[in-house]
C-alpha cells in the first residue's frame, strides 16, 4: 500500500488533526484513530506520542519520509512532523497501521 496516495484520499473526504498539540489534546479524549509520525521529528516528540498513543489504544505508525515529505504529502507549504486521522473517510490508510 502507497501511504502517500492513502493520504491524498484521507485528505480528500476524510478529517486529519496536523501538529503535536493538537493530536495530543485528541489522543487524550478519543478522538483519533491513527498517528502518523515523520521520521525526522525530535525523539522526544515520537516517544511522547508513542506513549499516549498506547494508552490510548490507537495505532502508532512512523512515516517513512521527512517532515517535509509529510507536508507535501499533505499539500501543505510547511513541514509536518504529526498528523492525527480522526475520519479515514474513502482511504485505507487505517490497514497501514496493521502492516
Amino acid at each position: 500500500m502507497d501511504i502517500n496516495e492513502e493520504l491524498k484520499k484521507l485528505l480528500k473526504d476524510g478529517e486529519v488533526l496536523i501538529g503535536l498539540n493538537g493530536v495530543k489534546k485528541a489522543l487524550m479524549k478519543g478522538d483519533i484513530k491513527m498517528v502518523l509520525v515523520a521520521s525526522t521529528a525530535p525523539r522526544e516528540m515520537i516517544e511522547d506520542l508513542k506513549r499516549y498513543a498506547q494508552l490510548s489504544g490507537v495505532p502508532y505508525v512512523d512515516y517513512s519520509g521527512t517532515a517535509k515529505d509529510l507536508g507535501y504529502a499533505c499539500a501543505k507549504p510547511f513541514s509536518v512532523n504529526t498528523l492525527g486521522v480522526v475520519k479515514e473517510g474513502s482511504s485505507k490508510i487505517l490497514q497501514a497501521a496493521k502492516e
